[in-house]
C-alpha cells in the first residue's frame, strides 16, 4: 500500500538503513505496468486495495518514485549469515541465485546448506503458525526461517501477527493485527522475545 511505501521512504529519509527484497505482489504490480494483458491478475491478487490506497483505478498513475523504488528492489539479499528472501530458493537448480520466479513464489523447498554457504535463509510468502516459526527461530532446524504467520490471517488459528526477528541476536517482536477490528487489541498485546537456545 501507498502507506507502507511511504513509511519506507520516511524511515529511509531520517537516516534508517532500510532494505527490502522484491516480492511476488511487487512483481505482480510492475508486470501489470509493463504488460497490460496481466492487469487482472494484479487486480485480483490484491492490487485493487493497492490502486485504493493511491486514489487510482489504473496502474499508470502511481507515482514514478513508488514504481522506482519497487523496480529497483532486489530478489534476495546476503549477509555475513543470513540470505533474505521473499519466498526462498529452488535447490534443483543448478544456480540457486538465477531462478527469480522461485525466489518470489517457491512454498516448499528442500535445503540444501552447501548451495548457499551454510548460511541460514529468512523468508516469508506462505503463512506459518507461529508456534511453527517460533520452534524454527529457537532450534533453527534446517536452517531456515519462515517469518510469515499470515498477518492479514487473523480469524485463522495461530495467525494474524506481524513478526519482527533481530537476526543480531534472533530474539522477535510481535505484533497482532489491528486491522482486525473483532480483535481485542491494544499495547499490551505487544510482546517481545528473547530466544534463550
Amino acid at each position: 500500500s501507498k502507506a507502507v511505501l511511504d513509511y519506507i521512504f520516511y524511515l529511509m529519509e531520517a537516516g534508517y538503513n532500510i532494505q527490502a527484497v522484491r516480492g511476488n505482489h511487487e512483481q505482480l504490480l510492475l508486470n501489470a505496468i509493463n504488460d497490460k494483458t496481466t492487469f487482472q491478475d494484479f487486480a485480483s491478487k490484491g492490487g485493487l486495495d493497492t490502486l485504493d490506497s493511491f486514489n487510482t483505478d489504473t496502474v499508470d498513475d502511481i507515482p514514478d518514485r513508488y514504481i522506482e523504488f519497487i523496480n529497483a528492489l532486489p530478489f534476495y539479499i546476503e549477509l555475513d549469515d543470513f540470505f533474505i528472501v521473499h519466498a526462498g530458493f529452488n535447490y534443483l537448480s543448478s544456480d540457486l541465485f538465477s531462478d527469480r520466479d522461485s525466489m518470489l513464489h517457491i512454498r516448499y523447498f528442500v535445503f540444501d546448506p552447501e548451495k548457499n554457504h551454510y548460511k541460514t535463509i529468512i523468508h516469508g510468502h506462505y503463512a506459518t503458525p507461529l508456534e511453527d516459526i517460533m520452534y524454527h527461530v529457537i532450534e533453527r532446524k534446517n536452517s531456515r526461517i519462515n517469518i510469515d504467520n499470515g498477518c492479514v490471517y487473523s480469524h485463522r488459528e495461530g495467525m494474524g501477527i506481524f513478526i519482527v526477528l533481530n537476526l543480531n541476536d534472533l530474539s522477535y517482536f510481535i505484533q497482532p493485527c489491528l486491522d482486525n477490528h473483532n480483535y481485542e487489541h491494544s499495547v499490551n498485546k505487544r510482546r517481545y522475545y528473547k530466544n534463550k537456545g
